[in-house]
């Protein structure tokens, strides 16, 4: 696939593990709920995700961390709640060894992610993978859309000065990072890493997009 010059990746759950994510969003955010309101953590959970469904995951509000702190009053800022949970903050094992051989094989690269920049920009901070991404592109906070709609990655390619044709994308979500992206000619993989699919576009590992690419 020597025809690929850009590689691009989605951040949570391709990069970096769930554990920051979800530790904002389904225990900071409900316990500070069940302090404001007098309940138990348990009841707290469950309204709170509740509210999360009413919004979902096509629609800009879901992953404003500022929206939700207002809708549920907590009573504190996006900043607060993202300090308390940095130390969650990792990077899968083989994502330090994948990006070195990307790069040294020449390939830009960069990260394309739904998490709202004030999420991505302390991830990639902490984990000390800036250095190696031409662009990190939050789709929610710079372009005011979700990767649910092919418009993220003609922007993305738009800035980058490629074609869809020339890029390369993978991330955890098939319908956001995969199926959405084919729709432009862009080649994606759904990385899935609980998966025992066989199917060409699945991967099991960052590390297997190397061959895929090479």
């Amino acid at each position: 696939m020597k025809i690929a010059k850009l590689v691009s990746f989605d951040l949570d759950g391709t990069i970096t593990d769930m554990s920051f994510a979800n530790s904002v969003w389904l225990e900071g955010m409900p316990r500070r709920y069940a302090v404001v309101n007098g309940m138990s953590l348990e009841t707290a959970k469950r309204k709170v995700t509740d509210e999360y469904s009413k919004v979902g995951k096509e629609r800009l509000d879901w992953y404003d961390l500022n929206y939700w702190i207002r809708k549920l009053c907590l009573g504190t800022t996006a900043e607060e709640m993202i300090s308390s949970f940095q130390d969650q903050i990792r990077v899968f094992p083989e994502v330090y060894h994948v990006l070195d051989k990307i790069k040294d094989e020449g390939f830009r690269m960069i990260v394309l992610t739904n998490a709202r920049r004030e999420f991505a920009d302390v991830e990639l901070e902490t984990t000390q993978i800036t250095r190696y991404f031409e662009h990190v592109f939050s789709a929610t906070s710079d372009f005011g859309l979700i990767k649910n709609t092919v418009a993220a990655y003609f922007k993305m390619c738009d800035i980058c000065n490629v074609s869809p044709l020339e890029v390369v994308h993978v991330g955890d979500d098939n319908i956001f990072d995969c199926e959405v992206p084919k729709e432009i000619g862009i080649t994606a993989f759904h990385i899935d890493r609980a998966s025992k699919s066989r199917e060409e576009n699945v991967l099991h590992s960052l590390t297997e997009l190397i061959d895929k690419i090479l």
